[in-house]
Protein backbone atom coordinates (compact mmCIF):
# COMPACT_ATOMS: atom_id res chain seq x y z
CA UNK A 1 0.00 0.00 0.00
CA UNK A 2 1.32 3.42 -0.88
CA UNK A 3 1.28 6.47 1.35
CA UNK A 4 -1.31 8.14 -0.87
CA UNK A 5 -3.57 5.06 -0.84
CA UNK A 6 -3.44 4.88 2.96
CA UNK A 7 -4.30 8.58 3.28
CA UNK A 8 -7.17 8.26 0.81
CA UNK A 9 -8.70 5.30 2.65
CA UNK A 10 -8.31 7.02 6.03
CA UNK A 11 -9.99 10.17 4.74
CA UNK A 12 -12.91 8.10 3.41
CA UNK A 13 -13.48 6.79 6.94
CA UNK A 14 -13.61 10.36 8.27
CA UNK A 15 -16.55 11.23 6.00
CA UNK A 16 -18.93 9.44 8.39
CA UNK A 17 -17.60 11.34 11.43
CA UNK A 18 -15.78 14.49 10.23
CA UNK A 19 -13.33 16.43 12.37
CA UNK A 20 -13.47 20.16 12.98
CA UNK A 21 -10.07 21.39 11.77
CA UNK A 22 -10.85 25.10 12.17
CA UNK A 23 -9.10 25.75 15.49
CA UNK A 24 -6.12 23.41 15.11
CA UNK A 25 -2.51 24.34 14.34
CA UNK A 26 -2.24 21.65 11.66
CA UNK A 27 -4.29 21.20 8.52
CA UNK A 28 -6.03 17.99 7.52
CA UNK A 29 -3.65 17.00 4.72
CA UNK A 30 -0.53 17.54 6.85
CA UNK A 31 -2.01 15.60 9.78
CA UNK A 32 -2.93 12.61 7.62
CA UNK A 33 0.46 12.62 5.89
CA UNK A 34 2.36 12.82 9.20
CA UNK A 35 0.46 9.95 10.79
CA UNK A 36 0.43 7.78 7.65
CA UNK A 37 4.20 8.13 7.26
CA UNK A 38 4.67 6.98 10.84
CA UNK A 39 2.34 4.01 10.38
CA UNK A 40 3.97 2.83 7.16
CA UNK A 41 7.40 2.85 8.83
CA UNK A 42 6.27 0.27 11.40
CA UNK A 43 6.23 -3.49 10.97
CA UNK A 44 2.72 -4.16 12.27
CA UNK A 45 1.17 -7.59 12.69
CA UNK A 46 -2.59 -7.99 12.28
CA UNK A 47 -2.91 -8.46 16.06
CA UNK A 48 -1.09 -5.20 16.78
CA UNK A 49 -3.20 -3.40 14.19
CA UNK A 50 -6.44 -4.68 15.76
CA UNK A 51 -5.26 -3.78 19.26
CA UNK A 52 -4.36 -0.31 18.02
CA UNK A 53 -7.79 0.15 16.44
CA UNK A 54 -9.47 -0.85 19.71
CA UNK A 55 -7.27 1.56 21.70
CA UNK A 56 -8.00 4.42 19.30
CA UNK A 57 -11.73 3.73 19.43
CA UNK A 58 -11.66 3.75 23.23
CA UNK A 59 -9.69 7.03 23.21
CA UNK A 60 -12.24 8.49 20.80
CA UNK A 61 -15.11 7.35 23.03
CA UNK A 62 -13.51 8.94 26.11
CA UNK A 63 -12.83 12.17 24.23
CA UNK A 64 -16.41 12.35 22.96
CA UNK A 65 -17.81 11.64 26.42
CA UNK A 66 -15.66 14.41 27.89
CA UNK A 67 -16.79 16.82 25.20
CA UNK A 68 -20.43 15.96 25.91
CA UNK A 69 -19.90 16.45 29.64
CA UNK A 70 -18.28 19.83 29.03
CA UNK A 71 -21.21 20.90 26.83
CA UNK A 72 -23.68 20.12 29.59
CA UNK A 73 -21.62 22.07 32.17
CA UNK A 74 -21.50 25.28 30.12
CA UNK A 75 -24.45 27.54 30.98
Amino acid sequence: MTLEQLIEIAKEVEVADPFDWADLNINEDDAYRLIALGILEKDLTPEIMLATIVKLCVENLVLNLRLLQNETKVP
